[in-house]
Order: structure tokens, then sequence, then C-alpha cells
């Protein structure tokens, strides 16, 4: 019985901070009843969905983060690059193709075949499940390494954010497609995933990228960093297999950004370093007694 009046003291916890949060930034919405739902049955409905939350905490934080965002979009903040990451693309990384230099994402859109789109398609679906599933890995073995990894993540993504605003930048396929000319009502574009979508017979990445509101947030690519994450987690736990998985995985992501005309490849290097710069603020804050004392409850209460 005092475990079921815990759980729903979270629970309510939770709803009126969420509740709180959404009304003030960007509205409620009939996604936001689904969310708020299925967060409070796992928080319910057994002990154990109870800690799954727990340990998921990270990316729970992301998705509200995420979508709070658009309260204050990063273009009012400070004024869009559309040519300039273009030009800067073609001075470092341009292609001779045919004469003419070109940017990557241009030299790979004239070389596109069915292998290279299902290897970009399935590496860049796996942005998000793969680390869930890697921290549901982790809390198996180490409960505390499995929440140091999902706050990681959300501290990489947050950093992430920080780029975003600092410099709002379009993606290839939009200079390519529209030019230098700013315009905020153009959705989002799945690229050259368009490839992977006509393979499978299914709209997927049109479906994901449609729905997004802005698309002046190319720097970094927050894709291309979380594989990196995974990578240092297990490089340092010397976890061979797991550093072979997060390997490839990486590779597939990294040129599946550049091929889909999602990224350049400076978006890609920022990204990878927003992952490497979180795993060491992360772990520099954790050896600090009060984040440490604050851990060991927390997980006290996972375990408990």
């Amino acid at each position: 019985m005092e475990d079921i009046i815990k759980r729903l003291k979270v629970a309510l916890a939770f709803s009126v901070a969420y509740a709180f949060i959404i009304l003030v930034s960007v509205g409620w919405r009939q996604d936001h009843t689904i969310i708020l739902s299925f967060v409070v049955l796992l928080l319910l409905i057994h002990k154990y969905s109870y800690r799954a939350v727990l340990v998921l905490i990270g990316f729970l934080l992301w998705l509200i983060f995420y979508d709070t965002i658009p309260a204050i979009p990063n273009y009012t903040v400070n004024p869009v690059h559309i040519v300039e990451p273009y030009n800067l693309e073609l001075r470092l990384f341009g292609i001779k193709d045919d004469g003419t230099t070109v940017i990557p994402s241009v030299w790979f859109a004239s070389r596109t075949n069915d292998l290279l789109s299902l290897i970009a398609g399935f590496s860049y679906i796996l942005w998000m499940p793969l680390p869930m599933i890697y921290t549901g890995h982790l809390f198996f073995s180490n409960k505390r390494l499995a929440v140091d990894f999902s706050l990681a993540f959300f501290l990489t993504c947050f950093i992430g954010i920080i780029g975003y605003y600092v410099y709002p930048a379009a993606p290839p396929w939009y200079y390519l497609s529209y030019g230098e000319g700013t315009d905020f009502t153009i959705p989002g574009s799945e690229g050259l995933l368009s490839e992977f979508d006509r393979i499978v017979g299914s709209p997927i990445f049109k479906g994901i990228y449609a729905k997004g509101g802005n698309v002046f947030c190319a720097i970094p690519s927050l894709h291309c960093a979380y594989p990196v994450l995974c990578f240092l987690f297990a490089f340092f736990r010397k976890k061979k297999m797991e550093m072979i998985v997060f390997t490839l995985w990486a590779l597939g992501t990294w040129f599946a950004a550049v091929y889909s005309q999602h990224h350049y490849v400076l978006d890609v290097i920022l990204g990878i370093s927003c992952a490497i710069m979180a795993y060491f603020l992360y772990y520099a804050a954790a050896k600090t007694n009060r984040f440490s004392r604050l851990m060991d409850r927390y997980i006290a209460e996972i375990e408990s």
C-alpha cells in the first residue's frame, strides 16, 4: 500500500509539472494528453514500469524540453544562415565532379542506389530506439550506469540545442531546393531519405519530417552525436562487442546525414563534439559531492 501511495504522489507531481510547463510554453495539444497518460500509466501500473520511467528520466526530460522549443524559435534569437554553411562546406569538403566542385551531399545525389539508401535509412531511424534499448541493457547490469547514460543523453541534446540557438542554419536540402531566401513556412523535408521510403513502400521519413516546424536546426547534427555517446560508454567499460556495434552504427549515421542532404560534414563533426563534450561534462559533475549524493538517493529509489 505504501508503495502505491508513493507512486501516486510521483505521478501527481509529474502531471502537475508537465501540464504547467506545456501550458505556459506551447499550449496543450492532443499528443500531450497521450504522452501524459502513457507516463502516468507506467508510473502506476507496476513497480517495474515505475522504475523504467525513473531510469529513462533523461529521455523524458529531452521529450519535454524539445516540445517546448517552439515557444522561442531559434531564428528569433539569431539570424538564419543559409548560404554560409554551404560555401564553407564547398571550401572545406568540396569534391571534384566533372570539372565542377560540389558538396558531398550533391556528389552522393548523383550516385544513389538502393543499398546505400537502405543503409542510410536504417542507420538514421535508430537515433532514439537504440539509445533507449541500450539504457535498458545497462539497467540489468548496472542501474547507476543506466541512469548516467540517460542523463548524459539529455545533456548531449541540451548542448546541441544551444548550438541551434547560437547558429541557426538551414540543411543542404533547403539551400539546394529554395536558394538563399529565408522562408519560415517551408515544412521539413525527408531529403534523399525519400529513397528509403520508396524502397520499403512506406512514407516513414516523410511522415516524421512533415511534422517538423523549424527547418533551421541543422548545426550540429544530434543524430550523429548519439552513436558516439553510446560508443564512449562502451569504450570506457571495455565492451568490445558494444564498441563494434556502435562504431558501425556511427559510420552508417554519419554517412546517412550527408547522403540524405540533411547535414553538412561540418554538422557531423560538431555533432560528434557535442557527445564528447557531454560525456566528460557529465562525469565531471558526477564527481562532485552534491551530485553524487543526489544520485545515490535516486538510485536507492529505483532499487527500493
